[in-house]
């Protein structure tokens, strides 16, 4: 893969190859992080959430290269940083984020975690490693999936109406961060600044083309999948933390899978950001598998 390149340095021993790639009509915009003098052998993907972009992965990324030596590739999905003008549904999207290699260890939250789980699911039969955290495989009453939707609809109607008004839209940026599925959380987690980067319209078209009330029912399909998985999951966050344990007791003993889960305790949704050593040592131990 080519990438367009450019460089910051960092202090320490070491030093941060920073690169941005753009978008294009069949690839997503993302930044690369390596660092320099070195060759690494694992790229690791980071999928980031609604609201956010790859820019809230910075601090993570950094780590990732700089600590372990990892090539990272944070990438801003459809409808989100500099993927912004690209609209692409979870399918869609799947055969753009193929180019950054099925081999690589892929991370996924909550949004990017279902994105991620359609892409594995593309190829069920390749040996995945992968992080999931705040992953929802789908919903699968059609009533609630339907009531989900139309809940969805409004907020991106909510969205849309925050076009041109910047201040608005920080105070619905502070007021999402701050719904009971996020805490509790720390004060040095919230990047509110990073999701100012987004443009409230085409979260908006993200919600719409991308709502959970539209996505397929995947729970069929898990069973399909092969690979080595790590279930991250806030101890407070109860609603995912019992999809966590589903998925487990659903395919957890199959052959050709395994999966470990980690409860990040007195943490929410947001645990990997609150807590990113939790993830960083996720990735770690995925690299020896």
């Amino acid at each position: 893969m080519h990438f367009e390149t450019s460089q910051s340095a960092l202090g320490g021993a070491h030093k941060l190859k920073i690169s941005r790639g753009e978008a294009t009509t069949t690839t997503l915009a993302y930044t690369r992080y390596i660092r320099t003098g070195s060759d690494p052998s694992q790229r690791v993907v980071l999928l980031h959430g609604f609201t956010q972009n790859s820019s809230s992965f910075r601090s993570i990324a950094c780590t990732l290269a700089l600590g372990h030596g990892f090539e990272v590739i944070a990438v801003d999905l459809p409808c989100h940083g500099g993927s912004s003008h690209v609209e692409a549904d979870l399918e869609q999207a799947a055969e753009m984020l193929l180019v950054f290699g099925a081999e690589s260890i892929w991370v996924g939250y909550s949004l990017g975690a279902r994105h991620l789980l359609t892409l594995c699911l593309r190829d069920p039969e390749n040996s995945w490693r992968a992080v999931f955290s705040g992953v929802n495989p789908g919903i699968r009453d059609e009533d609630e999936r339907r009531l989900r939707y139309t809940s969805d609809l409004a907020l991106s109607q909510e969205l849309r109406e925050l076009h041109g008004n910047p201040k608005s839209f920080r105070n619905f940026l502070e007021q999402w961060t701050s719904l009971p599925l996020f805490q509790p959380r720390g004060p040095a987690s919230e990047d509110i600044e990073t999701r100012l980067l987004n443009y409230p319209e085409r979260l908006a078209k993200s919600i719409e083309i991308s709502s959970i009330g539209v996505q397929s029912d995947l729970w069929p399909l898990l069973e399909r999948l092969h690979g080595n998985f790590v279930f991250i999951t806030g101890g407070q966050d109860a609603k995912y933390l019992q999809i966590a344990d589903s998925i487990n007791s659903r395919i957890g003993s199959n052959d050709g899978i395994r999966i470990d889960t980690l409860i990040v305790e007195r943490l929410g949704h947001s645990a990997i950001f609150d807590h990113p050593q939790s993830l960083v040592d996720a990735v770690v131990s995925l690299s020896d598998r």
